[in-house]
């Protein structure tokens, strides 16, 4: 093949030669010579090129195409090598090679076309082969479904019911034993198809039968319902006739203290209340008429919008799912034609319109509420109101303490803050989180923060409140206002029993905790004014003379408490939280100084306030440092159950924890410098023991005397 190609480049150079010298004549003999082809010259050439296509191997050709890409090759590497010489022979014999090259270009053009029709040949065969497939396959497509159809045919008609089949018949005994002669044939007992028409003609006429029993029925029904409009028709009019007779005797009700009317009125209002309240209402008004006679039970609230509240929820227009298709993008929504800035700008503000608006009606409270107020014997009292959310599907709480007379004070009026005055009065329930987990996502999904942020505003969600309205979200936690009974989550449906269950215990919880902040605010209000209250049940329990006094007595803040050197253990070990209200007191006796800082739970005084101390006399002396001062926290801190022997004592178990620490105070410096601080108090030894423990337990036996424990 080498060969030949060689030959064949001799060639193309002789037939370069002569073309040469063709071109040379003058134009004119030119156009003599040349003659037009007949037909057209594209599509001779065209056809002369499939058929030598068609004729040609294709192997050959791929062959004679490398062997020409050879030669290009080498003919840009002589021609490289020929620049390189750059003389008058060389430039001569690149002009030669350039014109071999360019005829070689030529023929790998007309091999590509070659190819070319070759490919297109055989793509032309292939789509013929498709088409031909393609007509099989529907002509098979079309007998399956004629093979199918068909199939439904005979099974359609085989599983062909009669309706008469679908009748109950009764059996055939039956059938004889019942039917008239004329019905039941004789010779219906061999011929089935005559039985099966006999059997039928019974049913026929019993149904008849049944029938014009069914219409005598319906007349006497219809007879009865008249009766029954006639005498409701009469029962509305005595209701006016009542109502005048209520009016008249209005002031005879009123003298006789029977407040029928309002008690009336408060009944049609609660008809009005969400599930959760109306069960509330129930059961705090059964519980105060059968158990407390000093707790009342109202409804309050605007009646007119809980009606139109009723009915937009019984249409379904108040459903806050109902409006998630209007956030949709607005953009989406306008014509494509309307691109201007302004108008774009009102489409954005409306979204956020529908934005604010879904927020509201996710905060959306009831109308009406409910309100119970527990008093006490000395008419203090406490009002709680409760609302139900809507759409959060939880109820709220807000508390006012009302008379309070003789109380005083920034620490007074804290501890019976609206925040503060039922918090933890179960374990655990703080009211900081909703009951509710499902809460946390519907206002995630409208862009607003955690629950505790809008408590001022809605109100505190206590777990004991949701049982008070029937529902149980914690099921897991039994030791809050009673026993569990299970929930079903976002959709709890509330449950009379679980309010009856919880009601007794959370009204006593409530009463018990207004006496227990009252009586705190009492010595609180007494150490502000410098003064320590003494209870007659704890006299017999201190000494009746102290040294040292109580200088100061103010509300600390969290920050100050947690970052104090004598806190941080109890802040980290947990029996410190932001919940306790927190003190700082300075007591002084001569040069020492002792500052306390207290925490007072909220459960107070069923968890006893935390005191830690440091003492300032001939340096700092607290419990990290001085065991004195930790035997001295331990007293106050751990030995408070020995307080608790007088009766009445949970009342004043703080003024109680003030006096250990003062006499405990004075036993320390007492024992420390007996020149310094004169020896008042009684005690044998002042140390004892490898830790030098002081004298801090008090003794009642005599005028008492200190020892250590």
């Amino acid at each position: 093949m080498v060969k030949e190609s060689v030959s064949d480049r001799e060639v193309r150079e002789v037939t370069i030669k002569k073309r040469r010298k063709t071109t040379t004549a003058p134009a004119s003999s030119t156009l003599a010579i040349a003659k037009i082809p007949e037909g057209d010259v594209y599509k001779n050439v065209m056809e002369f090129e499939e058929d030598e296509a068609c004729l040609r191997d294709p192997e050959n050709d791929v062959l004679l195409f490398k062997n020409t890409c050879d030669e290009i090759r080498k003919a840009m590497h002589e021609v490289a090598e020929l620049k390189k010489k750059n003389t008058e022979q060389a430039q001569a014999e690149i002009a030669e090679k350039r014109t071999a090259t360019s005829l070689l270009f030529v023929f790998l053009k007309k091999l590509n076309r070659l190819e070319k029709f070759r490919t297109k040949k055989s793509r032309d065969i292939l789509n013929k082969e498709k088409q031909q497939v393609d007509s099989y396959h529907l002509q098979l497509q079309n007998l399956l479904y004629e093979k199918l159809h068909l199939k439904k045919e005979v099974t359609k008609c085989l599983e062909f019911k009669s309706k008469d089949e679908e009748i109950d018949l009764v059996p055939v005994e039956e059938f004889f034993k019942e039917a008239p002669e004329h019905i039941s044939r004789p010779i219906s007992k061999s011929d089935p198809h005559q039985l099966k028409l006999a059997r039928l003609e019974w049913e026929l006429l019993q149904r008849k039968q049944l029938a014009d029993q069914c219409q005598q029925l319906q007349e006497a029904k219809e007879k009865v319902a008249a009766e029954i409009q006639s005498k409701r028709e009469r029962m509305e009019n005595i209701t006016p006739r009542l109502n005048n007779i209520l009016e008249v005797t209005q002031p005879l009700q009123d003298y006789l203290g029977l407040p029928l009317d309002k008690v009336r009125k408060q009944h049609q209002v609660a008809y009005l209340l969400p599930r959760p309240l109306y069960i509330l209402y129930v059961q705090a008004d059964a519980y105060r008429e059968a158990c407390d006679k000093l707790m009342t039970v109202i409804v309050g609230g605007d009646e007119e919008e809980a009606v139109r509240l009723q009915h937009s929820m019984a249409t379904g227009s108040n459903d806050l799912e109902n409006n998630d298709d209007s956030d949709s993008d607005p953009e989406l929504e306008a014509p494509e034609d309307i691109g201007d800035r302004q108008k774009r700008h009102n489409r954005k503000m409306s979204r956020q319109d529908r934005l604010e608006e879904r927020k509201k009606r996710l905060l959306l409270s009831h109308p009406l509420y409910v309100e119970i107020q527990i008093k006490l014997p000395d008419n203090n009292h406490i009002v709680i109101t409760f609302h139900y959310l809507i759409n959060l599907r939880v109820v709220t709480v807000k508390p006012v303490v009302g008379f309070l007379q003789g109380f005083h004070g920034i620490s007074a009026n804290d501890l019976i803050a609206s925040q503060n005055i039922l918090s933890e009065l179960f374990h655990g329930d703080d009211g900081s989180e909703s009951p509710n987990v499902a809460n946390h996502y519907q206002l995630s999904n409208v862009g607003l923060d955690h629950f505790k942020a809008y408590i001022p505003l809605l109100g505190i969600p206590y777990i004991w409140a949701q049982r008070l309205a029937g529902l149980d979200f914690m099921a897991s936690r039994p030791d809050v206002g009673g026993e569990s009974r299970g929930a079903v989550g976002n959709e709890e449906v509330a449950c009379p029993e679980v309010s009856q269950a919880s009601m007794e215990s959370v009204v006593k919880a409530i009463r018990h905790r207004l006496k227990a902040r009252l009586a705190l605010c009492r010595q609180v209000q007494a150490f502000e004014a410098g003064g320590i209250p003494v209870l007659p049940a704890l006299r017999n329990m201190f000494a009746t003379k102290f040294g040292a006094e109580l200088a100061s007595w103010h509300i600390a803040t969290w920050d100050d408490y947690k970052v104090a050197s004598t806190t941080q253990r109890l802040v980290q070990a947990g029996a410190v939280t932001r919940a306790d209200n927190l003190y700082r007191a300075v007591i002084n006796r001569g040069t020492a100084r002792l500052i306390a800082l207290v925490a007072v739970k909220p459960d107070y005084p069923r968890s006893p306030a935390v005191f830690s101390l440091n003492l300032h006399w001939n340096g700092e002396h607290n419990s990290s440092n001085d065991d004195a001062i930790r035997d001295m926290e331990a007293e106050v801190n751990v030995h408070w159950r020995e307080l608790a022997k007088g009766r009445g004592w949970g009342w004043g178990l703080l003024a109680a924890q003030f006096l250990r620490l003062i006499s405990c105070l004075d036993i320390h410096l007492e024992a420390s410098a007996p020149n310094e601080f004169p020896r008042d108090k009684v005690f044998f030894k002042p140390v004892r023991g490898r830790n030098r423990a002081r004298p801090y337990k008090y003794l009642p036996i005599g005028g008492g005397i200190f020892s250590q424990r």
